[in-house]
This record gives structure tokens, sequence and C-alpha cells, in this order.
């Protein structure tokens, strides 16, 4: 009598639980694949967002915004939004370029707690001992610096603060000084030039977006840069870029509640590095360039990603403590970086964006920093990335 069998055996159901997992396992990466291209789309796409805005404020202003600016005084009292949150002191709103751009990104109702006097930035307390709306450390109100979408790389794991999260980065120039704090010498006008100032590296050819804040004493204040002198392109400037350790888009450098009470406040240096990228007085090459940086080595943190210190990039953080050398690694780290694979997004001043690879030649870099590279102050003023006009 023949028996018909109605399952499977022990052998059988071995194979085909062995064949679904090499299948699953065959699925996953493309799965996490198809969702990598999709947040790097999205990136991609904020990115564009905020070179358009930026287009769109030089329009109806004038000139670009800075990486510092003063939108206005609170002068003391309750906030009107929120009355029961107590008296905020007198303060300056001193904020970022981000801050600017929000009429243009959706957030005009951001924008006005910044730019009316009668609405304060910060609550009440103090850094020790901040207000529940403050950010501990920091004193901002929730509304002047709450977390959007449009500052945030989908992609990135690394997002600092609770308030006013960001993965995004400007165009902030040049930065004159060397690896020890000294002003590097300049060779657009000889080998052995006048040295680099605060002043000259916000030169309008050296970058895009400069200092708008002269402070209670009249601190020196950035060119005013028009679209009109992108004179290697519009297409061949970089405006925004990606960084895994950038401080919340609100804040200009370390400023908190202290600074911002301070009557006498001046521009923090460490704004320019925390929201911004730049370049430096640096060449994969710089035997003919007298003072340049080598970017062999640990020097080549200064790269896209941090070159082949780029296996830190997710696990350092931007210094919080005000001190010469903690600028100068501040410094150091203001370049694009980002969680996608072997490059960044970066928008440019005609309104595109590009995938840039990390291994992009240093020189190249800085031809995307510099308005004008001849009139700028990389040592190779000469250089002109290949397909670039004359």
């Amino acid at each position: 009598m023949n028996l018909k069998r109605t399952g499977f055996t022990l052998v059988e159901l071995l194979v085909v639980i062995t064949i679904i997992g090499v299948l699953a396992g065959l699925l996953l990466p493309a799965v996490q694949s198809a969702r990598e291209a999709a947040r790097l789309a999205q990136c991609g796409n904020q990115v564009k967002n905020l070179a358009l805005a930026a287009i769109q404020y030089e329009n109806n202003k004038g000139e670009m915004p800075g990486w510092c600016m003063k939108f206005g005084d609170f002068a003391g009292g309750v906030n009107p939004s929120d009355p029961d949150a107590g008296v905020s002191p007198a303060h300056q709103k001193v904020g970022t370029w981000a801050v600017g751009l929000l009429p243009y990104l959706d957030g005009q109702p951001i924008y006005e707690v910044w730019n009316e006097d009668k609405y304060p930035v910060i609550g009440p307390g103090s850094p020790e001992n901040p207000s529940s709306t403050g950010e501990s450390g920091e004193g901002y109100t929730a509304s002047a610096a709450p977390n959007l979408p449009i500052f945030q790389c989908p992609s990135s794991p690394v997002i600092v603060g609770d308030h006013g999260r960001n993965s995004y980065i400007s165009n902030n120039g040049f930065h004159p000084q060397d690896l020890q704090g000294n002003f590097v010498n300049v060779a657009h006008t000889n080998a052995n030039g006048p040295a680099a100032t605060f002043a000259s590296s916000q030169e309008r050819a050296n970058g895009v977006f400069t200092n708008k804040f002269a402070g209670a004493t009249n601190s020196a204040t950035g060119d005013r840069v028009r679209m009109d002198d992108f004179k290697d392109g519009a297409g061949n400037t970089v405006l925004f870029s990606e960084n895994l350790q950038a401080m919340p888009w609100h804040r200009a450098g370390l400023m908190g509640q202290t600074d911002l009470t301070n009557a006498s406040l001046e521009y923090d240096p460490f704004s320019r590095y925390t929201n911004g990228m730049v370049y430096w007085y640096a060449d994969d090459n710089p035997t003919n360039f007298p003072g340049a940086i080598s970017l062999n080595g640990a020097n080549s943190i200064l790269k896209v990603n941090g070159g082949d210190q780029s296996g830190d990039k997710f696990n350092i953080e931007m210094p919080k403590v005000r001190n010469a050398q903690n600028l100068i690694r501040a410094a150091q780290l203001a370049r694009p970086s980002s969680a996608h694979v072997d490059g960044v997004q970066m928008g440019f001043a005609d309104g595109t964006v590009r995938f840039i690879a990390e291994g992009i030649d240093y020189r190249v870099y800085q031809a995307y920093m510099t308005t004008r590279g001849k009139s700028s102050d990389v040592p190779f003023n000469e250089f002109i990335p290949k397909g670039q006009a004359l």
C-alpha cells in the first residue's frame, strides 16, 4: 500500500529556510540602498532650497546675508506670545545667515520672533538655570529656535542640540591663520606678502558670506557680496554644503544668554566656523607657496569629509569652549562633511546642486569657495578648474 506524503521533511524545510535567508540577505542591502538614494535626493533638494533662498535674499536686499547678523533688540519684559513664561532680560538679537533666510524658507513666523523687537529670543532664567522654554546652557526660546526639517539632512546621525538642529553650512571664505594661530602671508601680492587679517579675509573675492555684526566697538565687518561679484561664474561658486559638526542653525558661534545680554557684545569668531565652511592657505604641493600648509597626514582633516581622517568624522565634536586652541580646531572642522557615501551635497549660486566627491582636489574646492580666484588669497590664484572659462 502506497502512502502519500502530506508535509516537508526536515531537510527540505532547512533548505527552504536557507533559501529565504539568502534572498533576504540579498534584498536588504537593495532596500537600504534605495532608502539612502531617497535620503540623498531629499538632502539635495534642501540644499537647493537654501541656495535659492540666498539668491532671493540677494535680489531683495542687494547683498548676501552674513554669517553673523543683528536682527533687533529686546528691551526686557514679558514675551507677548507666552506671558506665563516669566520676564526675559534685555538682550541683542544676534543670529546667523539661517535666520536671515527664514522668510524665503516658509519660516516667516519664526523670523518675526527675531526681527520684531517685542519678542525675545532668550527666555527667563540664566544659562545655569534656564527656563523650561530655553535650551539648557544657551537660554534660547523654543519659538526662536525650533527644529526645522529644511536644516536637517535625513542621513545625518550627528545633529547637535535639542533646538535648532542643523546639518548645513555656508561659504564663509578664507581662514587667515595657520595651525599655530598666526596670520599667514598672502602670496597673491608677492611671495612674502603682507600678513592676512580678519578684515582682508572677508574681501568679496575670498568668499560669499561675511560678518555683518559690527558690535559695540564697531568691529570690522565684511564686504557686501552681490551676485554681480561672482566673476568666476555663479555655477562655479558654492553657497552651502553639509557638515556633521554643524552647530544649531540659529546660534551665532557660541553665543548664549550671557553673551546676548551683554551691552558690549561683539561678534563671536567661532560663528564663522560653527555654521560655516572655510578654506585654508593650504595645498597638496605647498613647495612653491611659502607658508602654505601641506594637506598630507593629519592635515587632511581640512579636506572634504576629513580626507585621511574620515574615520573620525562621526565621532568628533565642534569645540564649545572659547580659547585660541579651540578656535583653530573649529576652523579645521569647518569643511564639508556628510553621512553620504564618498561625498557631500553642495548648492551653488546658480541654484544648482551637485554631489561633490570627497576626493576633490583642494585647489578645486578653493576655486568653488572664491568668487574671483585670481583676486583671492588662495596659494595658487592662477589655478582654473578644468572646463571653467577664463
